[in-house]
């Protein structure tokens, strides 16, 4: 009878526990039901910038990742190319409109998209700047030492000697001269900027053909910064009275003679009128950021101690302007 009943409670207790356990488990909902939301869901966000430069820059831009409570990211800049660095540099192919999309994400897998479309465009070059001539009109100034001069801002007596004063070009203008088969030169430099485009106009005249054997001509180079004295940095004056005469720059003819320093060398013969005339020419500034600017007069028959001379003719200069091409 006792096993009987022990049985029996054995049995009670079992069903007991089987019941108790069926109702906790309806305690138990299903997964995500009523589930508390991401408090810190991730907002992805960027800013961009194009690259600049005289180059290609134009095509790189870098992406500012702004996004907030993401710790993940994946970029898409919108050539096929993508990413998932915090931030984002992309180089394009070329000028284009490109969609860029970032997608942020957390450690709960909460992801928020944000997308810009940018257009690729290749800037303008900016406009190039005229350089600057001192006493470009070639008006009557002092100088460093010495009288005043039409050639003030224009000396440079390792090359020759100085242009002289006269006046011409409706009788009160000043003007430079090269004649007396004298080494007559003026010389100056100015800034440039690098592969720039530049014209030089400049004003001159010819005294009437005298029939001798040494007919004058008028001889201006564009000297390369490259070929300036090694250590020589330029300087650019502002007064006349400032400016060397000597020891800068170009210090002998052999300097400027030579074919790798010249940009530009034009010759001007006597036209046979002894009015005034404008002549222009071009020239590249190549990979200098200075230049100098040497003219004078050739054809003499006297060599001296710079083997140039001018020749029989006077010539004289009124103006000399240069100016960027854009």
């Amino acid at each position: 009878m006792k096993k009987t009943l022990k049985i029996i409670g054995t049995a009670f207790l079992l069903v007991g526990t089987l019941i108790y356990q069926s109702c906790d488990i309806d305690k138990f909902e299903p997964l995500e039901a009523n589930s508390i939301a991401d408090a810190t869901p991730p907002e992805a966000n960027f800013t961009f910038t194009q690259g600049q430069g005289a180059a290609e820059e134009w095509k790189d831009y870098t992406f500012a990742n702004l996004s907030t409570s993401a710790t993940m990211y994946a970029w898409n800049f919108g050539d096929g190319n993508t990413s998932t660095e915090v931030d984002g540099a992309n180089t394009y192919p070329g000028e284009g409109t490109y969609t860029v999309t970032l997608t942020a994400s957390d450690a709960l897998g909460v992801t928020s998209t944000f997308t810009q479309t940018i257009e690729v465009i290749e800037p303008e070059a900016p406009l190039v700047a005229d350089p600057v001539l001192v006493n470009a009109d070639f008006d009557k100034l002092p100088k460093s030492s010495g009288s005043d001069c039409c050639c003030a801002g224009w000396i440079n007596k390792d090359l020759g000697d100085q242009g002289e004063s006269s006046s011409g070009n409706g009788g009160s203008d000043n003007v430079v001269k090269f004649d007396n088969n004298e080494p007559d030169h003026v010389y100056q430099e100015f800034a440039v900027t690098p592969n720039a485009d530049y014209t030089i106009t400049i004003v001159t005249s010819f005294k009437n053909l005298t029939g001798g054997s040494f007919p004058s001509e008028l001889e201006l180079r564009v000297l390369a910064g490259s070929g300036y004295i090694d250590g020589y940095s330029p300087t650019y004056y502002t007064n006349t009275v400032d400016f060397p005469q000597e020891d800068w720059g170009y210090t002998t003819i052999a300097q400027v003679e030579d074919p790798a320093n010249n940009l530009l060398l034009e010759v001007q013969t006597n036209p046979s009128d002894d009015s005034y005339f404008s002549y222009t020419y071009s020239f590249n500034a190549g990979a200098n950021d200075s230049v100098a600017l040497f003219i004078r007069g050739i054809g003499g028959d006297s060599i001296g101690d710079f083997n140039y001379t001018s020749g029989d003719e006077e010539i004289r200069a009124d103006s000399v302007v240069i100016t960027a091409v854009n």
